[in-house]
């Protein structure tokens, strides 16, 4: 039997090393929401979970200030990607995803049957970048996927020039992944504008805010009619019961997160003057995690027990990603780092 999904293979990702400090996932470096790990150890687990999700949709509502017919619950942002591609994608539809790129967006788009092209336009300065965009969109593909901020590069950019580009090209179906848009700037997030233009979808992740990558959180922000398309083919039952408690305590209580941000924005500072120091080359990051070129530097610190995301499958030869490390880890980091060559 033919499928009418085109199988691709996995794509490569961070947060599976075995190490003592795991700096290859970036989530929030305070670690677990205290709040939403209680909640789903406590869950009820001997009766189904709602089959729409809807206490997550509600507390997602109340967080943005929008109505609950804009949301779209999703075990975790990759989900809602893959949901959006195969939804709104057809065979032969054209995609282009702003890369350097997260590998799903390729997988998701191919998987569709779209023909997919990442235009690699990352580091880039606000001017270059825009002027790259607009060459992009000129093509008039069926839909632009973009990270705000970009992952692996940790590069924001404003949600109200995002918005002015989905206005102005509104043949194209914009994807905009703001899995790490909490540990951004304000005024990094499209939805600090309101709802999304009725062209755009938001990807978020809870997984990362919350630091539980254990349990699959996250939703989707788009105009109601484009949500209630979304949330029409969603299977029932979307998330598990630990998810969805963790997820509505998480959304309760924003404290934990803008904790994170601020803690986290404060050790990536300290991560790229600790690199410079040894010659290795930061970039400027926005996010909880930074990229540098440091060719020899990623096995080192996995032979001192700490694990960093080799970013060549980024296309980034001698790249590697950092996450902001906890409090707890912060000084055997840098330290590491610091001796990086010494046995040279």
């Amino acid at each position: 039997m033919k499928l009418k999904l085109v199988p691709r293979p996995a794509a490569s990702h961070g947060g599976v090393a075995v190490a003592g400090i795991d700096l290859s996932a970036s989530l929030n470096p305070l670690g677990p929401h205290p709040a939403a790990l209680d909640a789903a150890r406590c869950c009820e687990l001997g009766r189904y979970p709602e089959p729409d999700a809807g206490q997550l949709i509600n507390a997602a509502a109340k967080r943005h200030r929008l109505h609950g017919d804009c949301i779209v619950p999703t075990p975790g942002a990759s989900w809602g990607l893959w949901l959006c591609t195969v939804a709104l994608l057809g065979r032969e539809d054209s995609c282009l995803a702003i890369g350097p790129c997260f590998g799903e967006n390729r997988r998701s788009a191919e998987i569709a049957g779209a023909e997919f092209e990442e235009l690699r336009v990352w580091p880039a300065d606000q001017e270059s970048l825009s002027c790259e965009l607009e060459v992009a969109l000129a093509r008039r593909p069926a839909m632009l996927m973009i990270a705000n901020p970009s992952n692996p590069g940790g590069q924001a950019i404003p949600g109200s020039a995002v918005r002015r580009l989905c206005e102005q090209h509104r043949q194209t179906m914009f994807v905009i992944d703001e899995a790490f848009a909490a540990f951004a700037p304000a005024g990094t997030s499209v939805l600090e504008g309101g709802a999304p233009p009725r062209n755009a979808v938001v990807v978020r992740s809870l997984t990362k805010e919350l630091a539980m990558p254990g349990l699959r959180m996250g939703y989707i922000v788009g105009g109601a009619e484009l949500a209630a398309q979304l949330n029409g083919v969603l299977p029932a039952w979307p998330l598990s019961a630990p998810a969805m408690a963790a997820a509505v305590a998480g959304l309760t209580d924003q404290s934990h997160v803008e904790l994170g941000a601020a803690l986290g924005h404060k050790h990536v500072a300290e991560l790229a003057a600790a690199l410079a120091a040894v010659g290795a080359a930061p970039l400027p990051s926005d996010a909880n995690y930074l990229v540098a070129h440091a060719p020899a530097a990623g096995e080192e610190l996995r032979g001192r027990g700490i694990a960093v995301r080799d970013c060549t499958s980024f296309g980034l030869t001698g790249h590697i990603r950092l996450a902001a490390p906890k409090p707890d880890e912060m000084r055997a980091v840098v330290t590491a780092i610091a001796e990086l060559g010494s046995n040279d």
